[in-house]
């Protein structure tokens, strides 16, 4: 299997690069966050516009870019070099790849377009409980006049307060024990959604209160749980992705800023206290995108494999980002502990993605299970 990149996914990463240098600087980010979205909507639009992120897993006919996780690796890892805050991950990670397998033809050719147009976000509501694995599903959707409604709570939703669809992950209604996927729609009745600060400001939350919300089911019920794994294996991908991109930014923010600052009449990049972690960081930084590549494939390919070797590159990029991010403030002395360095922006992700989808200890158990360990 051939890792390397073609030249036309090296100029998709160069564009993607040129673009956020352009529309989306740090020197803005702050402002962005503090808005009522958390991100800069004129942004999101020209995103997908221009470059058709949200769409690239969605199918020409749906008007998506029909293209392989591995330009969505390439997007997301270059959106996690800049930290920018934009809901990307949630639109693509947690809601094309649970439509595009689990949605009927007539749901994917009514949700697909608004979504690979810019138009529509999502987001997916998995979590009852505050476990890093989200713990079992404990929502139960009831029949209710020949619809179904769920009523409940909803933690840690990504993008929550800001979707415009949310997929809800429940129990179906009657005795079933694996759970499914229901639509609601972001201004449902009876539903209240409350924003939560959280130590990673680039990245929303929300908790979801449902009171007999009317929803409607993804697709056959079936196979809630398979489905449900196939849909965090490619979150994991995606999400590892964005921490090797996280990586990368503050592993050339360390070496940019080693090279210039000097002490002693030297650049303190020259000293092997500065050297040796940055070096120590770039072998971390190619293993975890090594590793990364390899899963895109799998999940290109739809191999049995990506159950294996997602949490394996999740649990490797979360390290190697840590380990960078952490070593980032350090390299840049004093000025680098202030809160409002940029620095801190790579640190607070780094430290929220490290459990967003389970800790590194949860990923390696989840390895060792598959593997009959």
């Amino acid at each position: 299997m051939d890792f390397m990149l073609s030249r036309e996914q090296e100029e998709f990463r160069q564009t993607i690069r040129r673009f956020v240098a352009g529309v989306a600087p740090a020197s803005g980010l702050r402002d962005v966050v503090t808005t009522e979205c958390g991100y800069d909507a004129t942004a999101w639009t020209r995103m997908n516009r221009e470059l058709g992120l949200a769409g690239l897993l969605i199918p020409e006919e749906y008007g998506g870019a029909d293209a392989t996780m591995v330009e969505a690796v390439i997007a997301m890892e270059e959106l996690g070099r800049a930290v920018v805050p934009c809901p990307l991950f949630s639109t693509v990670a947690l809601g094309v790849v649970p439509i595009l397998m689990t949605a009927s033809p007539e749901q994917k050719k009514e949700l697909l377009p608004e979504i690979a147009e810019g138009i529509r976000t999502v987001t997916t509501a998995i979590k009852d409980c505050s476990r890093a694995d989200g713990g079992a599903v404990a929502m139960r959707a009831n029949s209710d006049d020949g619809g179904v409604t769920l009523t409940g709570t909803k933690i840690q939703v990504i993008d929550g307060h800001s979707a415009d669809l949310l997929l809800v992950l429940a129990l179906p209604p009657g005795d079933a024990v694996d759970p499914a996927w229901y639509l609601v729609a972001g201004d449902a009745a009876g539903m209240r959604r409350e924003r939560v600060d959280t130590l990673d400001i680039t990245r929303p939350m929300a908790t979801l209160t449902f009171d007999a919300v009317s929803a409607v089911p993804l697709g056959p019920p079936e196979d809630g749980n398979v489905q449900t794994d196939r849909v965090l294996n490619m979150a994991k991908v995606l999400l590892a992705a964005e921490m090797v991109g996280g990586t990368d930014g503050a592993l050339d923010m360390s070496v940019t800023y080693a090279r210039l600052r000097h002490q002693f009449n030297r650049p303190i990049g020259s000293f092997q206290a500065i050297k040796h972690r940055c070096a120590e960081a770039a072998v971390e930084l190619d293993s975890a995108r090594a590793l990364t590549l390899y899963a895109a494939h799998l999940a290109t390919l739809s191999s049995a494999e990506l159950a294996k070797v997602a949490p394996m590159a999740l649990a490797t990029a979360a390290s190697a980002f840590d380990f960078m991010a952490s070593w980032n403030i350090q390299i840049h002395g004093g000025i680098g502990f202030t809160w409002e360095h940029d620095a801190h922006l790579y640190f607070r992700r780094a430290k929220a993605d490290r459990v967003l989808l389970g800790t590194e200890s949860d990923q390696w158990l989840e390895v060792a299970d598959r593997i009959g360990l």
